[in-house]
C-alpha cells in the first residue's frame, strides 16, 4: 500500500541535502508514482545556510511557517518570514539563509520535471 498518511512525531530527524539545517520527511521519491521528489517539514537555525545551487531537472516549493531569513533566488533577494510561499523553477541557481534568533520553518515540496 501506497504511504498516505504521516505525523512529525513519528518521523526521524535527518540532515538536509545539503548538511544544513534539519528536516523530517513526510513523503519520498520511492512512496509514490507520482513525479513528487520528496514532502518535508524542515527547520534552519540562525547559523544555518544553503549554499548556492541548482537543480536541473526538479522544481522547488517552499512554505515558511516561522522565524525569518532570505531566499537568494536568481538574483532576487527574497525576505522570509511566516506566511511567505517561494516558488524555484528547474535550473534557477537559489540560496537559503537564516537570520533570526528563531529558528526558520517551513514546508518543502520538490517535483521532476523531466
Amino acid at each position: 500500500m501506497e504511504k498516505i498518511t504521516a505525523s512529525l512525531s513519528h518521523l526521524e530527524r535527518e540532515l538536509t541535502a545539503h548538511v544544513q539545517g534539519a528536516k523530517q520527511v513526510f513523503l519520498r521519491n520511492g512512496d509514490t508514482p507520482t513525479k513528487v521528489t520528496q514532502v518535508a517539514y524542515g527547520v534552519f537555525t540562525k547559523t544555518d545556510y544553503c549554499e548556492m545551487h541548482t537543480h536541473p531537472t526538479m522544481e522547488e516549493c517552499f512554505f515558511f511557517l516561522k522565524g525569518t531569513g532570505y531566499y537568494l533566488v536568481n538574483g532576487q533577494e527574497i525576505g522570509l518570514e511566516s506566511g511567505v510561499f517561494v516558488r524555484i523553477p528547474a535550473g534557477i541557481p537559489h540560496r537559503l539563509q537564516a537570520t533570526g534568533e528563531d529558528p526558520l520553518e517551513y514546508v518543502y515540496f520538490g517535483v521532476a520535471t523531466d
